[in-house]
């Protein structure tokens, strides 16, 4: 370990844990914070734990934000603002997460909301076409999707029903 850390045995301890927490799944640095906090560690020597695991590398925001985006998007079916807003409460840097929303692919993007369309169209029941639309944008809305995006893959959707 780097001369710039002095951590006693006891520390040692929270840092292995933390690194292995880290190598099993991307982790951000608040939840690497909670963990060790939970763990017992005091929120001092947590920080420089912290610090010291972005110093080698087991915690990458970056990294981290485009494993988040790309399995949210993919898994959850989130859009976005969704997105974006779950990265914000976990106090990654707006520079980050703007990077890695950037990084999505625009046609998969496009084509998981046609897909939550259809399959939120296919259930419902509601014959009037206009409290239809109105569900079906709410429900797409609800899962973080743009209001541009939604009306763009919906309109051709619907206008096939009609």
């Amino acid at each position: 370990m780097s001369d710039k850390y002095k951590f006693s045995d006891a520390d040692k301890v929270f840092i292995s844990k933390a690194e292995n927490y880290c190598a099993s799944a991307e982790q951000c640095r608040t939840s690497v914070m909670e963990k060790l906090l939970a763990w017992g560690a005091d929120r001092e020597k947590a920080g420089q734990i912290v610090d010291y695991l972005v110093q080698n590398e087991y915690i990458d925001e970056a990294r981290y934000c485009r494993i988040y985006c790309e399995s949210k998007l993919h898994l959850q079916k989130w859009g976005r603002i969704k997105i974006n807003y779950m990265l914000r409460n976990k106090r990654i840097d707006n520079r980050i997460i703007t990077a890695a929303l950037q990084q999505l692919d625009p046609d998969q993007y496009t084509d998981t909301l046609r897909q939550l369309a259809l399959s939120k169209l296919g259930s419902l029941a509601e014959p009037d076409p206009h409290k239809r639309r109105s569900k079906l944008v709410a429900f797409l809305a609800s899962h973080g999707f743009e209001q541009s995006e939604i009306q763009e893959v919906i309109n051709p959707l619907l206008d096939k029903e009609a």
